[in-house]
């Protein structure tokens, strides 16, 4: 028998009252799924957090979902697929069909919103296949040491990434809808990461940015723009591991790394080394380094503090990613490093390395 889950007290994307709910019901197939397999439906919560709305599981490779209300779009997630598939609801379409295909990919079958979608995932699931054949052809060339042919590929594969920005940014354009919008919003980690995601939400038209996931982005673009290069940054207080406060602004120093990180996140610990060697070489010349955690538990942060012999600044608030600090800067990965001076101004970010060192040095010479 299929499984039927109904939800109570709906979470309305749109954040405003439906006059008519209406029912839209979600079935599917998944290829190879275990009875009791977890399926979950997302959506938008009004800070443009992930809420959850529905869950479910899998019953003889099927499924079978409902959702009371006017939703605007809501995320599929399932171990099989293993990441967020849209579902564009539209008043006119009452049901929605998930199908896995041999190769693990997974479609919805809707309206008119639901094929831009699926037009998009098709020629980016299509640039992926041949960015993967590239990168191997590439990998082939390093072991026969053709530097020519390396050389080739390189410019084969920027060739390939400007094309599907090119194809991405038209569609952006083009349709001044939700389905711009959840583009920008599953891209928005890494476009906040490579600080390019004002210039996402630039092309999206003003339908778009009414949407849930358009005031999502928007929030997130305008959070860059307040920490991008030669602005001032935000002051804030923060708790240290002994419960006193640490203001930004009070802190007095030529230059200042103010690096977001967590116990949990290996890349942050792998550039740890680096950072130590800086602040060893550099803070009797003026510098000073306040590393914001977003570890939720107090023993794992202390432990690495000590264990990773990080003897500068530290804050948090245990919040993990609603690290009121992280949330005030628009941090959306781990690790993350801006760099202000004497004034407070940002004069570097996301720097590691050799980078880091070097507007360090700049600042503070030898």
């Amino acid at each position: 028998m299929k499984e039927r889950v109904m939800m109570v007290g709906l979470l309305l994307l749109t954040g405003m009252a439906c006059s008519q709910p209406q029912m839209y019901e979600i079935r599917g197939t998944i290829s190879g799924a275990e009875d009791g397999t977890p399926i979950e439906l997302t959506g938008l919560s009004a800070e443009g957090e992930d809420s959850l709305l529905v869950t479910g599981s899998v019953t003889g490779g099927r499924f079978e979902m409902a959702v009371d209300g006017a939703c605007e779009m809501a995320c599929l997630s399932l171990p099989a697929v293993k990441r967020k598939i849209p579902v564009f609801f539209e008043p006119q379409i009452r049901s929605y069909r998930f199908d896995t295909d041999t190769i693990g990919r997974g479609r919805i079958k809707g309206g008119a919103l639901q094929e831009i979608w699926n037009e998009y995932e098709a020629r980016r699931f299509a640039f992926g296949r041949r960015r993967l054949a590239v990168e191997a052809a590439y990998r082939e060339s390093g072991r026969q040491d053709n530097l020519f042919g390396k050389m080739h590929l390189r410019a084969v594969y920027a060739d390939l990434e400007a094309a599907q920005e090119q194809f991405e940014d038209s569609l952006l354009m083009q349709n001044d809808n939700i389905v711009a919008a959840t583009i920008v919003w599953l891209r928005s980690r890494e476009l906040a990461a490579g600080h390019r995601i004002g210039e996402k939400v630039a092309l999206l038209g003003p339908n778009a940015l009414q949407t849930a996931p358009g005031r999502a982005v928007k929030r997130i673009a305008d959070l860059e723009a307040r920490t991008k290069i030669g602005n001032i940054a935000p002051d804030f207080t923060q708790q240290d591991p002994n419960g006193e406060p640490i203001r930004l602004y009070a802190i007095q120093a030529k230059v200042k790394i103010l690096d977001f990180w967590a116990s949990w996140c290996a890349p942050c610990r792998a550039e740890t080394p680096n950072v130590r060697r800086i602040y060893e070489k550099y803070k009797d010349a003026g510098l000073e380094i306040i590393s914001v955690s977003l570890d939720t538990k107090r023993e794992n942060w202390i432990q690495t503090i000590i264990s990773d012999r990080m003897t500068w600044l530290h804050t948090s608030d245990l919040q993990g990613w609603e690290n009121a600090v992280a949330k005030l800067y628009g941090v959306r990965s781990v690790p993350t490093i801006f760099v202000l001076d004497e004034e407070n101004r940002i004069i570097g970010q996301n720097l590691r390395g050799k980078e880091l060192e070097e507007v360090v040095e700049q600042v503070l010479g030898e």
